[in-house]
């Protein structure tokens, strides 16, 4: 299991108000932080992100898809790119930094982070859907 460091998590609070803008202020937004060497994360792909996807069509919210080479590369602050700001903002919501993770936004606020628990984080995308509607 990896875990970041204080000095990453606070290196990434830092960054994240310069993370590339693509959602409007009042747009829903379903994150998948995964890995391609993450079983369950691979799992998630095949059987979950069609549903997710399925269901942000017909309740207006967007999925973004962020994924890694390695799980062992997490810990490394920027590994997601742009994307990675909005993970490492969401770290002191979770008990720990590992993929599978699930983040919902509207806007550049975190409405919940879910470790592992996607359909947790589609009921969140959905009834903040509904609540925007």
């Amino acid at each position: 299991m990896i875990h970041l460091t204080r000095r990453s998590t606070l290196a990434g609070l830092c960054l994240a108000p310069f993370a590339v803008r693509a959602q409007s202020a009042d747009q829903i937004a379903f994150h998948f932080y995964g890995a391609q060497n993450c079983p369950p994360c691979i799992a998630f792909k095949r059987a979950g992100l069609p549903i997710v996807q399925a269901a942000g069509d017909a309740s207006g919210f967007s999925v973004i898809e962020n994924m890694i080479a390695r799980t062992q590369d997490i810990g490394d602050v920027g590994i997601y790119g742009p994307a990675d700001p909005l993970l490492r903002q969401a770290g002191g919501q979770l008990n720990r930094i590992y993929p599978p993770l699930f983040i919902v936004t509207r806007g550049d606020d975190i409405l919940s982070a879910r470790e592992g628990d996607w359909r947790s984080a589609l009921a969140d995308a959905e009834a903040a859907s509904k609540a925007k509607t």
